[in-house]
């Protein structure tokens, strides 16, 4: 499911601006782009974010504010001043120029200052940057269950259509054996004209053509499909998985009577059904 969450962390020096995009995907894909300086976190980050989000692709975006958390651990390296101000001199003396070498100089080295953070301040900094990634779960969810409202909303009434077309089809299904009947009582007779119709033989075929094209169990298989449906929509919890394995199998139920029935307006009601199930199957695609 499409959503969007965004949180933002002020503290102890830090200050952590997390972004949180959810994507539609068959799994659980955690993706987080951070600071190189704080890549330790990456597992953390995906492990909090693992007990929200079951399903999705998951995309991270975590920005530290250099000039606050900077300004906190920021120190000279002496030892490599002193390294670069000696070979300046050395230089100077080689090529035999004039003048004072003097601070400035030294300042257009920027690795001789350094950004250091002991086991105590990293702790810091993890705490700051759990709070602005609550935050953006937070929001993220809070979209995700107003999408997901809208959802449920669209499904159920799919789920209705998807239900009225199988009681159609389960009201014309006992009509089409007497039809059959019929229409084989009446162009028997108009073959042989005035010969005695077989009454026992006539009833032979009809039941023959019954059992072949029975689709009573399908029928029933598939009822029971669509209110395990309705029910897994009512519950609380990651479903999307039951929803696709439920689809399937009404898939494979309307494909078995679609080729039993031996009658046109089944056929065309079960046209109707694979067209519903294909854009629930759309549909389930945003369901966690």
């Amino acid at each position: 499911m499409t959503a969007y969450g965004r949180g933002e962390t002020i503290g102890d020096g830090y200050r952590f601006t997390v972004e949180l995009r959810t994507l539609n995907h068959r799994f659980c894909d955690i993706r987080v782009k951070l600071p190189r300086r704080y890549s330790e976190f990456e597992e953390e980050v995906k492990k909090r974010l693992s007990t929200q989000f079951s399903r999705g692709r998951i995309e991270v975006s975590i920005l530290c504010d250099e000039t606050l958390d900077k300004v906190q651990h920021l120190s000279v390296d002496t030892d490599l001043a002193k390294t670069y101000n000696r070979l300046l001199l050395d230089l100077q003396d080689e090529l035999g120029l004039e003048g004072t070498l003097r601070l400035e100089a030294l300042l257009g080295f920027r690795d001789i200052f350094v950004f250091k953070e002991d086991e105590e301040t990293r702790k810091q900094a993890w705490q700051i940057l759990e709070m602005a990634l609550d935050q953006a779960v937070t929001n993220c969810l809070q979209m995700r269950a107003e999408e997901g409202a809208a959802i449920q909303s669209d499904l159920g009434a799919r789920l209705q259509r998807l239900q009225d077309l199988t009681g159609e089809v389960e009201e014309r299904a006992p009509l089409v054996v007497q039809e059959v009947r019929d229409r084989l009582q009446k162009r028997i007779q108009d073959l042989l004209m005035e010969v005695e119709l077989d009454e026992a033989r006539l009833a032979q075929e009809v039941a023959f053509f019954a059992e072949r094209s029975d689709i009573t169990e399908e029928l029933v298989r598939l009822q029971s499909h669509i209110q395990q449906f309705r029910d897994l929509l009512g519950a609380n919890g990651p479903r999307g998985r039951q929803l696709e394995f439920l689809l399937q199998e009404m898939h494979r139920e309307i494909n078995t009577i679609g080729s039993k029935a031996n009658d046109l307006e089944i056929s065309q009601k079960v046209i109707h059904v694979k067209t519903e199930l294909e854009r629930l199957r759309e549909q389930i695609q945003n369901v966690e």
